[in-house]
């Protein structure tokens, strides 16, 4: 992560971040035109220390390396909020919106970047393990930024060796880290990833095409991402997925997102960074 990092990042910031981080930890950099840095070393923010603030040729430089120098063949992903960088680092962006027929289809005068750095972890809870040996539908939850991802990818893993075959929907290029068709982050032998596919279309074709005994994905939004997890149910796919909540409660409450429960064996909940709070049976 530390050389794909170097290769991302102004010489400065990389040199700076260099002096005071455990790359190890470091999860997340903020940058704002005129601004100072801010990093997060396992959920705690910190500012990069001198009188350094971020120009907007420093955000430009790191927009084109992460783009290749093609700005424009990345414009769908960048109208979507972000851009995907090698090892499954995603690069949060806002900025000024264009507008064309009611709909966004650029975003211009980028003025912020949020670059979140994926990391494996192995986890240690008798209650993960007994979720992976006696495997039911899994929902995982919490506020964003608080481990979701890398307690999937964790449990993608160690699924994987139980030797089910999974197949990872990985839209956004995140979860599986491949960078020019190399994985970097070990899923397992018997994991299998659709990479930049969006999500409905993969539920449509890959469960005929892969035929997986596991579909994993990542940040279950709207209705029919729903209904597409429940149609895989049906035909005896099993899910284990994430979605962004506050807590079991306000996933009830939700009039859409309580529907997951229907086919939902086990909701874990995160609160705090990587503090797994709950694993709930549902059945019970």
């Amino acid at each position: 992560m530390e050389r794909l990092l170097s290769k991302l990042l102004p010489l400065s910031i990389y040199n700076e971040l260099y002096k005071v981080c455990n790359f190890n930890e470091l999860s997340e950099i903020r940058l704002r035109v005129g601004k100072p840095v801010y990093y997060s070393l396992i959920g705690r923010y910190q500012k990069l220390g001198g009188e350094m603030f971020v120009s907007s040729g420093e955000i430009g430089e790191i927009l084109s390396r992460a783009t290749k120098s093609s700005l424009y063949a990345y414009n769908t992903n960048i109208v979507d909020g972000y851009i995907t960088y090698d090892g499954g680092i995603r690069i949060g962006i806002t900025g000024e919106g264009v507008m064309k027929g009611g709909s966004l289809c650029a975003v211009k005068n980028i003025t912020s970047l949020c670059i979140r750095i994926p990391h494996y972890i192995e986890i240690h809870d008798r209650r993960i393990d007994n979720i992976i040996k006696n495997f039911r539908n899994t929902l995982i939850i919490s506020k964003p930024g608080y481990g979701k991802t890398t307690l999937l990818r964790y449990m993608i893993r160690r699924l994987s060796e139980e030797g089910y075959n999974v197949l990872v929907l990985d839209e956004r290029g995140e979860l599986s880290g491949i960078s020019d068709g190399k994985q970097t982050i070990n899923l397992g032998d018997c994991t299998d990833v659709a990479l930049g596919i969006p999500k409905i279309s993969a539920y449509a074709s890959q469960v005929r095409s892969m035929r997986p005994d596991i579909i994993a994905t990542d940040e279950i939004f709207g209705e029919k991402e729903i209904e597409c997890i429940a149609d895989c149910v049906r035909c005896g796919v099993k899910i284990i997925a994430t979605v962004h909540s506050d807590d079991p409660a306000s996933l009830k409450r939700s009039r859409v997102y309580s529907k997951l429960l229907d086919n939902i064996g086990y909701m874990v909940s995160i609160v705090g960074i990587g503090n797994i709070d709950k694993v709930i049976d549902i059945r019970q």
